[in-house]
């Protein structure tokens, strides 16, 4: 697996939330409906963030579909803003229909046979302005936050 370990500094993203099992494709049609709204957050200063935090014993999962920004202001309608802490994450490459394979590859092997664990907090996609949604090669990044 390609890896890189990098620290970053905390960010706030600023975005449609959602909360659940994610068993009918909840997360994409969240970003659908992010992707029609998006303009309605200002001072945008970084990308597209996937923000999960979980999933915890009963398999759901808390995400964000949002973008980062230099500060809060009003919220839209709907929206909430999170703050990710400063942390040192390894990062991996992915694409979307490889998404759960990445996710499953980095938390069942990477994670194990690196000797590491993933820290408190949550994890993220992030899609800067590389990544294309219409080509479904596209590449966005995924961080794990180390422990």
């Amino acid at each position: 697996m390609d890896v890189e370990i990098v620290r970053k500094p905390a960010f706030t993203v600023v975005g449609l939330p959602y909360e659940g099992r994610n068993e009918h494709g909840e997360i994409a049609a969240l970003w659908e409906e992010f992707r029609r709204r998006s303009s309605e957050v200002a001072r945008v200063v970084d990308g597209a963030f996937g923000v999960c935090e979980g999933p915890g014993p009963d398999g759901r999962v808390r995400y964000l579909a949002g973008l980062a920004v230099s500060e809060v202001g009003t919220l839209p309608k709907g929206m909430s803003a999170w703050t990710v802490p400063a942390q040192t994450y390894a990062v991996f490459p992915s694409t979307l229909p490889r998404i759960h394979e990445t996710y499953r590859a980095i938390f069942e092997s990477w994670l194990p046979a690196a000797g590491r664990r993933p820290a408190a907090g949550p994890d993220f996609e992030l899609y800067d302005e590389r990544f294309d949604l219409s080509d479904p090669e596209s590449r966005f990044r995924i961080f794990v936050p180390l422990a």
